[in-house]
């Protein structure tokens, strides 16, 4: 059972259903425990899992508490995996005294506190692993096992052309993009003020910021965008349900994140055979060697982002680390290899006394 408190869509939920989807194809049976109306409990349906709801109100609640343990019970649960804080705190209740194990995945490098409840955890990124430790986490119930995703076959033209209709992207122009919830620790103002900084090196390039756009962030983003005179070569398209088929019609795929224990929409862009640079933080240079397989920048350094976008307008360069990086993916960040090292994990765990 998968257990996941949040409402929205962000690279937790996309990774939990790759996961969940992943589980059941190897022939494993998979519930959702998930808030009724959220993001993952619609592609739940799509994707024809089981889910089941729980209205999760703040960490004790104790009809959700009642439910996770009933179900565990009728459904003959093994495993109960709970991602992020809360969610953690409820697998480690839901398991109960009986034979059911619990898992947690620390998906960030803000939070510790709850997750030692259970009787594993898993870093998403030796960045995250080292983090936990810092705080005092027991080493040897941490294992590392980085986010996978799936490869993609490489863009037709016409693929291409669609997506930069879609985007508005005219033709003949770099579109330079990043995926991310519209929150300021994604970093997107640094991207912004690294365009402007190109002056007329980067006239041929556009920007396209693709994230829900809630909260005060996208405003902000805006009056910067519109102050320092880029309105016309910055796009907001707000939120996207298919992201793959539009990274087709990027050029280029920039992460420039404060702090990000490891970006599935990085490995995303990787996938699909896009040059990407990426912020030197958290997890990030674990996927990233700069100057092989992407650039790397020093985290919250608009100059040094700028100069790394400028190398791009070589197409040469965009052509190498491209190949370079869906190669990275698919070696080293599959989805099933993340489905792979967790069944083994699921499994060592079992074979241990309760």
């Amino acid at each position: 059972m998968q257990i996941v408190h949040t409402q929205g869509y962000g690279g937790l939920e996309r990774q939990v259903l790759s996961l969940s989807r992943g589980l059941r194809d190897a022939g494993h049976a998979v519930t959702l425990a998930v808030q009724e109306g959220s993001w993952l409990q619609r592609q739940a349906e799509v994707e024809h899992l089981e889910w089941a709801p729980l209205r999760f109100r703040g960490l004790i609640d104790p009809v959700s508490h009642l439910r996770l343990r009933r179900l565990v019970r009728e459904r003959g649960i093994d495993v109960v995996h709970g991602h992020s804080r809360r969610s953690a705190f409820y697998s480690a209740l839901a398991r109960g005294r009986g034979s059911c194990r619990s898992v947690a995945t620390v998906h960030s490098l803000s939070t510790w506190k709850g997750f030692q409840r259970n009787q594993r955890m898993i870093a998403v990124s030796e960045a995250v692993r080292e983090f936990l430790i810092q705080k005092g986490l027991p080493a040897a119930r941490i294992e590392r096992i980085y986010n996978g995703v799936d490869a993609l076959p490489e863009a037709h033209d016409a693929e291409r052309r669609a997506a930069r209709e879609q985007l508005g992207l005219a033709p003949g122009r770099l579109a330079v993009g990043m995926v991310g919830r519209m929150v300021p620790h994604k970093g997107h103002d640094l991207l912004v003020r690294a365009l402007s900084l190109l002056g007329a090196v980067g006239e041929p390039m556009d920007l396209v910021l693709i994230g829900d756009a809630t909260g005060t962030w996208p405003d902000e983003l805006q009056q910067l965008i519109n102050r320092l005179g880029l309105d016309a070569r910055v796009r907001l398209p707000g939120y996207q349900g298919k992201v793959a088929g539009l990274l087709r019609g990027l050029d280029a795929f920039v992460q420039p994140s404060r702090s990000e224990a490891l970006s599935l929409s990085l490995l995303e862009a990787m996938a699909a055979g896009l040059p990407v640079i990426a912020a030197r933080t958290g997890g990030m240079p674990e996927v990233i060697e700069d100057g092989v397989n992407g650039l790397l920048f020093a985290s919250e350094d608009a100059h040094a982002l700028a100069w790394q976008l400028k190398k791009l307008l070589d197409p040469a360069l965009r052509e190498r680390l491209g190949r370079q990086a869906r190669r990275t993916q698919r070696e080293r960040f599959s989805a099933s290899a993340m489905t792979d090292a967790t069944v083994s994990l699921y499994r060592r765990l079992l074979e241990q006394p309760a």
